[in-house]
C-alpha cells in the first residue's frame, strides 16, 4: 500500500495530530508513505515530518527539491517557449523574474497567451511585436492577481465567494452561495 500526503504544509492541527498517531502503525505494516511539503517549519504539518524523523530515523529518505538553477530554468523556458520571434531580452526577463520557479514560468507563458502576445500558428507558437511591451509582475502572487483581474465579473465573483469558503468545499455549497444575491 502507498499512502500519499500532499501539501502537508497546509494541514490543520487536528489532521497533523491524527497522522502523528498513525505513524507507529505505518512502521509495523507494509506501507510506503510519500509526504510532500514545503520547508515551512512553522506549519502544523511540519510536526508530522519531525515525528517521522524521530520514529523512522535512517529508514526515512528525504528528498529536497531546490529551485531550478539558471541553466535549468533556461532549459525549461526553451522547452515551454519554443516560440519563434521571442526576443532574447524577453526570454531573459522571464528567467530573471522566475528565480528558478517553474510554476512562475508556466504562468508567465499563460499570461502572454491570454494577452495575445504569443499566438499559435499551426504547430508552432509565434511571439508578436507587442510581446516585449507586456509587463510581467515581480511575484507569482502578482502574476496570478493580474490574470484574475482580466476575468469576467461573474468569474471574479465566483472566485471571491470560493475564497471565503476555504481550500476545499463541495460544488453544491458554492452554487448555493452564488444563488444568494449580495446586497
Amino acid at each position: 500500500m502507498v499512502l500519499v500526503l500532499e501539501d502537508l504544509h497546509w494541514a490543520d492541527a487536528a489532521s497533523a495530530d491524527v497522522l502523528l498517531q498513525l505513524l507507529p502503525l505505518i512502521s509495523q505494516l507494509p506501507i510506503l508513505s510519500v509526504v510532500v511539503s514545503r520547508s515551512d517549519r512553522d506549519s502544523q504539518g511540519w510536526r508530522l515530518i519531525a515525528g517521522a524523523r524521530d520514529l523512522f530515523g535512517d529508514a526515512l529518505t528525504e528528498m529536497r527539491l531546490s529551485p531550478l538553477t539558471s541553466d535549468q530554468t533556461r532549459a525549461l523556458v526553451a522547452n515551454l517557449l519554443q516560440i519563434e520571434s521571442l526576443p532574447p531580452e524577453t526570454r531573459g526577463h522571464i528567467l530573471t523574474k522566475a528565480e528558478g520557479n517553474p510554476f512562475f514560468v508556466e504562468e508567465v507563458i499563460r499570461m502572454l497567451i491570454d494577452r495575445g502576445a504569443i499566438q499559435r500558428d499551426g504547430e508552432r507558437w509565434i511571439a508578436n511585436a507587442g510581446v516585449g511591451a507586456v509587463e510581467i509582475p515581480d511575484t507569482l502572487q502578482g502574476l496570478l492577481l493580474a490574470r484574475i483581474d482580466r476575468l469576467p465579473q461573474e468569474s471574479k465573483r465566483t472566485l471571491r465567494v470560493a475564497s471565503v469558503i476555504g481550500r476545499q468545499f463541495g460544488v453544491r455549497i458554492l452554487e448555493r452561495l452564488l444563488e444568494t444575491k449580495t446586497a
